[in-house]
């Protein structure tokens, strides 16, 4: 019984002096208390984005170590997104949507054309959005639908928003959202005056295309993005 304690307090004694030199921290500890921990939790939500992220090969594709920032969701906040049927995403800071492309497999003319506003997020975007296979609003033009956003207090999607939510829930569901449909691509501009719309095509494969905001069909709709009020 000693020689295990003695075991123990080495062991105890090694991952402190590896915490205080940073080779690792205390999120990597993290992965040993999966099963205890609440979900709840913001700094689990945290750890578990880091970890999707860095399974997926985030680091060896921008070519340094990554980490997020908490989620600025409280922990009654992601207790009530859980029970709403929503999801919590995150879109690192300085990752373009060319670099998201490659690494969730999507692949498009519009992550690399110039002509499409820059929207790249500066800080860690932390948002939650509807769980849904099928966006909202569908028939109203693009105009129509980031004016709803904008008096219901919601932002609009980025390309970089999209992927993130599209990968996700893939990651959690299995599924493809938006198959049957387009969703208006209200954050960012194409040639300044026209806006994008995305999705999948028959093929399921990721398609995005340049509409006026004016154009509406029964097969293009929106999704809000949300953030909390206190940040």
């Amino acid at each position: 019984m000693s020689n295990v304690k003695g075991i123990r307090n080495t062991t105890l004694e090694t991952l402190q002096a590896m915490l205080d030199d940073g080779l690792i921290s205390s999120q990597d500890l993290m992965r040993f208390r999966v099963n205890e921990i609440d979900k709840t939790d913001p700094e689990f939500v945290r750890y578990e984005m880091e970890a999707w992220y860095k399974t997926l090969g985030i680091e060896n594709l921008i070519g340094r170590n990554f980490s997020l920032k908490l989620p600025y969701f409280t922990q009654e906040e992601i207790k009530e997104l859980y029970e709403n049927d929503e999801i919590l995403l995150c879109v690192p800071r300085g990752i373009t949507r060319k670099e998201l492309g490659k690494l969730f497999n999507l692949e498009s003319w519009a992550l690399e054309d110039e002509l499409i506003s820059p929207t790249t997020e500066i800080e860690d975007f932390w948002f939650k959005m509807k769980k849904s296979f099928a966006p909202d609003f569908l028939d109203k033009t693009g105009t129509e639908v980031k004016r709803v956003m904008q008096n219901e207090g919601k932002l609009g999607l980025s390309l970089e928003r999209y992927m993130v939510f599209i990968a996700r829930m893939r990651y959690l569901t299995g599924t493809t959202p938006d198959s049957k449909y387009k969703v208006w691509i209200t954050h960012g501009r194409y040639e300044s005056k026209a806006m994008l719309i995305a999705g999948f095509d028959c093929n399921n494969k990721f398609s995005v295309h340049g509409w006026m905001p004016h154009f509406h069909s029964p097969l293009v709709g929106g999704r809000y993005v949300f953030i909390p009020d206190h940040i």
